[in-house]
């Protein structure tokens, strides 16, 4: 039981990483999209979005890494005392 409470904050991290990841790689290829496909992309609206999406995926990557560290250090420290 207690190998998995100390493990659980790498969980969080890695899949925030993950989801990070995915979300990093279909905002640039809509972004690299948005420089071919001119016809779709009248009002920059695919730019937008895709900016979107890679700011949104970088802020998840950030908050996931502070929530995994979090979880690590409150673990650590309930166990210390």
């Amino acid at each position: 039981m207690r190998m998995k409470e100390r493990c659980e904050g790498k969980a969080i991290t890695q899949m925030c990483k993950m989801i990070a990841s995915v979300g990093l790689i279909v905002g640039f290829a809509l972004f690299l999209l948005s420089f071919i496909a001119s016809a779709y992309n009248k009002d920059f609206f695919l730019t937008i979005i895709s900016l979107g999406i890679m700011g949104a995926s970088m802020f998840m990557f950030g908050f996931g890494t502070f929530m995994g560290l979090l979880t690590e250090t409150y673990q650590k420290t309930e166990t210390s005392a």
